[in-house]
């Protein structure tokens, strides 16, 4: 597939089929992560492969707890209509770990994200690589980090850059609208 086409067709996914994501479908997508760019090539990430439907149900209560903080905080009322249950029914779920230390010489200069920058781009190379091998995914990130260390046994000094969910999808997803890029010339302005 051309790349354009794929970064096309890669979609938020939240409905998946019961069907199991193979050993060789989750070693290529670990693989794309791997050679996400990362400061100092310190590849600070590592992966939890997730498929004992006990801890998925651990992680979807960790979201419906999210949830609901959002809703006691005054938070948007859309969140409120957020479902979870696609959590327990995803069949893989790669909890997407990372080293905060491991980001490069940014701290000496005001730059202290190169870690999760890396961890990002990570995701990224995953989460079209599960596309290319005609899987659909999610970036998820509605959950206390507190609460899902935990649950994962996740060492304190490492942190969380998401939960990917992963898997044949239920349905055709539809493309979400794109906005047009804003770019200014030489500097940054309001009149783009």
């Amino acid at each position: 597939m051309e790349f354009s086409e794929l970064l096309k067709k890669r979609r938020s996914c939240r409905a998946f089929q019961d069907t199991p994501v193979t050993q060789e479908q989750l070693q290529s997508i670990l693989e794309a992560g791997q050679w996400a760019p990362s400061p100092l090539n310190q590849q600070p990430f590592q992966f939890i492969a997730v498929t004992d439907s006990t801890v998925k149900a651990q992680i979807q209560k960790t979201g419906i707890e999210a949830k609901q903080t959002v809703l006691d905080n005054s938070g948007p009322a859309w969140a409120g209509k957020y479902p979870m249950n696609f959590i327990g029914d995803c069949p893989l779920i790669v909890v997407v770990v990372y080293d905060p230390t491991k980001g490069g010489l940014g701290s000496y200069f005001e730059q202290p994200h190169g870690a999760l920058q890396a961890a990002s781009a990570c995701i990224q190379n995953m989460m079209l690589q599960a596309t290319d091998i005609g899987l659909d995914s999610l970036w998820f990130t509605f959950f206390s980090p507190l609460t899902l260390k935990p649950i994962l046994e996740i060492p304190e000094e490492l942190d969380i850059a998401g939960a990917i969910m992963i898997g044949k999808p239920a349905m055709e997803g539809k493309a979400p609208p794109r906005k047009s890029p804003k770019v200014y010339k030489d500097r940054f302005n309001t009149d783009a």
